[in-house]
Order: C-alpha cells, then sequence, then structure tokens
C-alpha cells in the first residue's frame, strides 16, 4: 500500500506540473483545470501515505518528483540541459541516495 501511495504521489505531481506547463504552453484551460485535478489528488493521496509514514521519509521520497520533472521537460519540451541544472539532479538523486543508506544502517 505504501509503495502504491508513492508512486501514485510522484505520478501525479509530475503530470500535474507538466499538464500546467502545457496550460501555459497551449494556453488552455483545460490542461489547466486537469493538473489541478491531479494536485487535488495528490493531497489526498499524501494524506494517506504521511498516515503511513513519517515526515522526513515522506519529503525525500516526493523529492524524487525533481528528477521525474527533469527527465520529461527535457523529453516533451525541449528544454536546456545545463551544468548546473544536471549538477543539480545529481546532488537530489545522491541525497536521496545517503538517505536511504541510513534507513538500512
Amino acid at each position: 500500500m505504501i509503495t502504491f501511495l508513492i508512486l501514485i504521489n510522484i505520478v501525479l505531481t509530475t503530470f500535474g506540473q507538466i499538464l500546467l506547463k502545457f496550460s501555459v504552453i497551449k494556453n488552455n484551460k483545460y490542461y489547466l483545470f486537469v493538473g489541478y485535478f491531479l494536485f487535488l489528488l495528490v493531497i489526498i493521496a499524501s494524506y494517506y501515505l504521511m498516515k503511513l509514514i513519517e515526515l522526513k521519509y515522506f519529503t525525500v521520497i516526493m523529492s524524487l518528483n525533481y528528477l521525474t520533472v527533469f527527465i520529461l521537460s527535457i523529453l516533451l519540451f525541449k528544454e536546456s540541459i545545463n551544468k548546473s541544472k544536471i549538477l543539480g539532479i545529481i546532488l537530489v538523486v545522491f541525497g536521496i541516495v545517503i538517505f536511504s543508506l541510513n534507513l538500512k544502517g
């Protein structure tokens, strides 16, 4: 159940942000509505997930959204990649790995 809620949160948050970007590019209120609706679902899923795990774990897990949004923004919007963006993503992933190692130790 926890893994499912984590995946739902990451997927819905990522696609919510992507749809908001589409709404700006296309000037389309449908994308805006659906994007915000996904964020409403994220709030609900987050509520139940935070009942099951501690906030510090929730925060670290949800930082995976930075990685997913980064990858999709490159693929869908052809956004630029530069050294500082790559370094930022590496640091986020490295932080998640370090935090995860601390959980096992």
